[in-house]
């Protein structure tokens, strides 16, 4: 299976993306959930980083994916999640 990326803004967005797309002739029903870490950018180092996203992603929601890690940010670190089981729309 290929992937595709396209990146887009969303404005306003609280917790989930509902996305509805065609692809092949098929509509489908893409899920995203954007979360945002903190970390403390004054007194840490990016070992601690990476050890905080680590542990975060790795205790996250089983049934979501990781899908990207955004440039972090004033302390915080955008990160974007895609529900597993996206469906089909029949």
């Amino acid at each position: 299976m290929h992937n595709v990326r396209v990146q887009f803004t969303v404005p306003n967005v609280k917790k989930i993306v509902n996305l509805d797309v065609h692809v092949n002739g098929e509509d489908r029903k893409l899920r995203f959930r954007v979360e945002k870490f903190n970390f403390d950018s004054e007194n840490g180092s990016s070992e601690d980083l990476v050890r905080i996203l680590r542990d975060r992603i790795t205790n996250y929601d089983s049934e979501w994916e990781l899908y990207h890690i955004g440039t972090p940010t004033d302390g915080e670190i955008p990160v974007t999640f895609r529900f597993k089981n996206q469906q089909k729309n029949a």
